[in-house]
């Protein structure tokens, strides 16, 4: 019988066909690719002027262009090898061996990436980079990257390797608006050679495109030197240059000369901007500058124009002793959008320079009413609570003093005391409410500080680690001229690319404190302008506001920072005074907060000059602030005797908030009691028992602000002694029996009704609230003298 062949499985040729067609899906896939990579690629591009960017006020008029000046565009063959092979070294070190995307890179970058949990590395070669420089935009991607690869790939299919590097490094941006390795070396060094610039200036030159902003040495010039080193070891690694050549390179000094361009006026607002957009829209300066972006500030012409005209006017600034300036920052902010206004960031600003308005620097007792004030009204204080006024010690061995000398009241009002700036009861309190209260606020008011340095009552003076800056100021106030709200500063209100897409970033917003204590707060800092150590503040429409300066050790009477923070109804401002590095010889001021505060005067009138003037309005059920009952000293207390009982009675304090407490006591003063309190001007004591005399006093007290009067006056009262019946004699039966005298009303101003004892020291028996010394008069206070110092621990 014949046998069936048998046919073997056909699995393998249906796979043969599927890796066929799969190699054919990808080479065409990749082709197609290519294709579009090849459509992308604009052959002239790459030489092609860069579109400026335009900034707008808040009236949507133009304020500053961003584009690139000064670009000279250099031939490969006038650059010098080692330039070369620094940015090769730094940047892509297998550049001429790879076809426009290093597989090895990316390799190594997802493994350092997947150990370390994030994005630490970068893989994009030089020629990636020129591709997403010149033709793609910020987007954040999958589909960019791609296109990024296919582009490259494209242009090492069109371009020579000499070619690519030539406009990578003519493209290329250095920070501070400059482009291209020539116009760069003209900037920073002043040399319009590249074969003229050391290694060292070479090495710096290419640590720049990774961060330029971060590693500029005009920036910060330690930062730019860590990096060089890195550039420079990079350079050693791979036989560019010898361990020798790297030393001396990494010890040398750079000599730098340049500085920025453009409009001075506004260059400080527009830096800020430029980080901003980066910060907060993922737009990054390279971009703004090529991008051709519209940008919306939140910038007040009229605002900035009155800071620029303060700023250029030296009667304004005081007098320096030394041939350094003194210098300023200062902000304007909408409390309501957060928008910010107006900036300046120093008397010279250039750009990308020393911005005096985000610098931190102590803030001396502006700081007050953040640390203390404010969360002690959230605690349920009153601003017209008694606080101790007198030279104490506090755990640690912390002494504060009144600032100039002044004087100690042994108590005085919470409202007082802020507007007076007197320095011992602001320590007070806050050991009252403690320093996790404090600090709860400050993390709402959104201001910085140690956690751990500072947790010391000096904060209740300012006496911070690190200090706080202008804007950090502006935006804690916002709260208080908001009805306790604080709105996220910012200055861009939207971005619109090139294609007309608009973004928006809405600003956070927080509830620091209630509407009551913002209230509260703004009365109170209206009579530190009206009255107290802010006069020189003062304006033609409603302000309230806080002075602040810190001492310079090792000066007698000498300011390192001087300070005002305030606000109207429409906005807030903080100004900052001082020296860029003072000293103790001949970088301090002599002046006071004063300066600082008709400074803010100044720019603020005109600022706002032309506007309707308004007033602080109370918000919707909140209480008005009542002022403080005058407790004057009851000085008619009168005693009856009634039959073994006392009659107490006086003439009434005409305010319903008035009670009346009733001490007494017998021998010593030190054993007074509390007897009773009372509404009404009388007060009857049932229980006399002593065979001594007994003595009486009435103390008024503000029920509403928890505050105590002084003693009324003294007045005694001698109770019936029985005789011993063993001694009484015998009654004659034919005389009548005597009658008991009767005992009449004391007069207090006879015999023993009224006491008085200049020794007799007269204390109100301990209460949770503090007693008050008598009163007196007001002092009057010089805004331009020393405030409280900053203690240094």
């Amino acid at each position: 019988m014949r046998k069936k062949k048998k046919h073997k499985p056909k699995i393998w040729k249906w796979l043969g066909i599927l890796a066929a067609l799969t190699i054919l899906l990808v080479v065409g896939g990749c082709a197609a690719m290519f294709s579009i990579g090849s459509a992308l690629v604009d052959q002239g591009k790459v030489k092609e002027q860069i579109e400026s960017s335009i900034l707008y006020d808040n009236q949507e008029q133009e304020i500053y262009r961003l584009y690139v000046e000064d670009r000279e565009y250099v031939e490969y063959q006038e650059i010098p090898p080692m330039i070369v092979s620094a940015f090769v070294n730094v940047e892509d070190e297998r550049f001429f061996t790879h076809r426009g995307v290093d597989v090895i890179a990316i390799g190594r970058a997802l493994y350092k990436d997947i150990r370390a949990g994030s994005k630490v590395e970068g893989a994009s070669t030089i020629t990636q980079q020129l591709a997403k420089n010149v033709y793609l935009t910020h987007e954040k991607s999958i589909w960019r990257k791609t296109k990024e690869a296919l582009i490259a790939l494209n242009l090492e299919q069109n371009y020579s390797k000499e070619q690519i590097l030539e406009f990578y490094l003519n493209e290329i941006f250095f920070g501070h608006g400059v482009y291209g390795i020539k116009a760069a070396s003209k900037y920073y060094f002043g040399k319009d050679d590249l074969n003229e610039l050391s290694l060292a200036e070479v090495a710096t030159l290419a640590a720049l495109p990774k961060a330029p902003n971060n590693y500029s040495p005009i920036n910060n010039y330690e930062k730019s030197l860590e990096r060089r080193k890195v550039v420079l070891a990079l350079m050693e690694r791979n036989g560019s240059i010898t361990k020798e050549e790297r030393e001396a390179a990494a010890e040398e000094e750079l000599t730098l000369v340049g500085r920025g361009k453009g409009n001075q006026e506004v260059r400080a607002y527009v830096d800020f901007v430029l980080k901003e957009a980066e910060d907060k829209f993922g737009i990054t300066e390279n971009e703004l500058y090529r991008g051709g972006y519209k940008i919306y500030t939140e910038l007040d012409p009229q605002a900035q124009n009155a800071m620029v005209k303060a700023f250029n006017n030296p009667d304004l600034f005081p007098k320096s002793k030394s041939v350094d300036p003194v210098q300023a920052g200062m902000v304007i902010t909408d409390p309501k959008s957060g928008g910010i206004v107006a900036m300046m960031g120093g008397r010279d600003y250039q750009a990308k320079g020393t911005n005096r308005a985000l610098t931190k620097r102590s803030p001396g007792s502006t700081f007050k009413p953040l640390a203390v004030y404010g969360p002690a009204m959230e605690q349920g204080w009153n601003p017209y609570d008694m606080l101790r006024d007198e030279k104490m010690t506090f755990a640690g061995g912390y002494s504060p003093s009144n600032w100039n000398g002044d004087g100690y009241l042994g108590q005085v009002s919470m409202y007082d005391a802020l507007k007076r700036s007197k320095n011992v009861p602001a320590v007070w309190l806050l050991n009252e409410i403690g320093m996790d209260t404090s600090f709860r606020y400050l993390d709402r008011f959104g201001v910085s500080y140690d956690k751990k340095a500072d947790r010391q009552l000096g904060i209740a003076l300012g006496g911070l680690t690190h200090g706080v800056s202008v804007l950090e100021m502006a935006k804690a106030y916002g709260a208080f001229a908001n009805n306790g709200v604080v709105v996220e500063p910012h200055a861009i209100a939207q971005i619109q690319d090139r294609e007309g897409t608009i973004v928006e970033a809405a600003p956070g917003t927080t509830t620091v404190v209630t509407d009551q204590t913002a209230y509260y707060m703004t009365k109170m800092l209206q009579a530190v302008v009206n009255e107290g150590t802010g006069t020189r503040a003062k304006m033609n429409r409603p302000v309230a506001g806080k002075t602040g300066t810190t001492q310079m050790e090792g000066t007698k009477g000498g300011n390192r920072d001087a300070w005002f923070v305030g606000y109207t109804p429409e906005y807030v401002g903080a100004v900052w005074m001082g020296y860029d590095y003072p000293n103790s010889k001949t970088n301090f001021l002599t002046d006071g907060s004063g300066i600082p505060a008709k400074f803010f005067s100044v720019v603020m009138t005109e600022a706002l000059k032309g506007r309707e003037v308004t007033s602080f309005t109370k918000p919707k059920g909140v209480k008005e602030l009542q002022p403080p009952v005058n407790l004057a000293p009851i000085q008619d207390l009168q005693l009856q005797d009634l039959m073994g009982s006392v009659s107490l009675a006086w003439s009434p304090i005409q305010d319903q908030r008035i009670l009346y407490r009733i001490y007494r006591y017998v021998g010593d003063p030190a054993n007074k009691e509390l007897i009773g309190e009372t509404e009404y001007s009388e007060w009857m004591d049932m229980n006399v028992a002593s065979q001594e005399p007994i003595y009486y006093y009435v103390v008024p007290v503000d029920t509403q602000n928890r505050r105590e009067g002084s003693p009324s006056n003294v007045v005694s009262f001698m109770p019936a002694v029985e005789e011993n019946p063993e001694h009484i004699p015998p009654v004659d039966e034919e005389q009548e029996p005597p009658v008991d005298e009767e005992v009449a009303p004391v007069d207090p101003n006879q015999g023993n009704g009224n006491v008085p004892d200049p020794a007799l020291p007269i204390q109100p028996s301990p209460t949770p609230t503090p007693t008050p010394a008598p009163t007196t008069p007001p002092v009057e206070t010089d805004p331009n003298l020393l405030e409280a110092p900053v203690p240094s621990g």
